[in-house]
């Protein structure tokens, strides 16, 4: 039981490291989305991201392994997301739309939402059990 215990761990020591070395490096992914540092681990600096938005602007929530998208955003809108959850996710049009960003655990990113009127489907390539839908209009 001890041998795969300590098998495990190792697993669990390069996972880790893993996402430390992405979070250092700043991986965004090759939507082009911009990487900021993760908010500390307070209901806090949510409400901070969700009121530091310009007008015009939205949010997206990715918490429990489900999005949280506003009923609609404005073409070419800045979109940030937050990652509430300790995995990282990412946001990818499932068709055309391109967006494709990756969002670290406890991370925020931003990106551009698409300039033409529309519904997009949504998913995470980690996690394709995540989907949902982004309105343009």
């Amino acid at each position: 039981m001890e041998g795969i215990v300590m098998r495990m761990s190792n697993k669990v020591l390069v996972v880790a490291a893993a996402v430390s070395l992405a979070g250092i490096t700043g991986c965004a992914g090759s939507g082009g989305g911009s990487y900021t540092t993760p908010p500390p681990a307070s209901s806090a600096a949510s409400a901070s991201a969700d009121a530091s938005a310009p007008a015009g602007d939205a949010t997206i929530t990715i918490r429990d392994f489900a999005y949280e998208v506003p009923a609609s955003v404005k073409p070419a809108a800045m979109v940030t997301v937050t990652n509430a959850d300790r995995a990282p996710h990412t946001i990818t049009a499932k068709d055309e739309g391109g967006f494709d960003v990756e969002v670290p655990a406890g991370g925020t990113v931003t990106f551009q939402a698409p300039a033409a009127p529309g519904e997009y489907g949504i998913i995470c390539t980690f996690h394709p059990q995540m989907s949902g839908t982004l309105v343009v209009k």
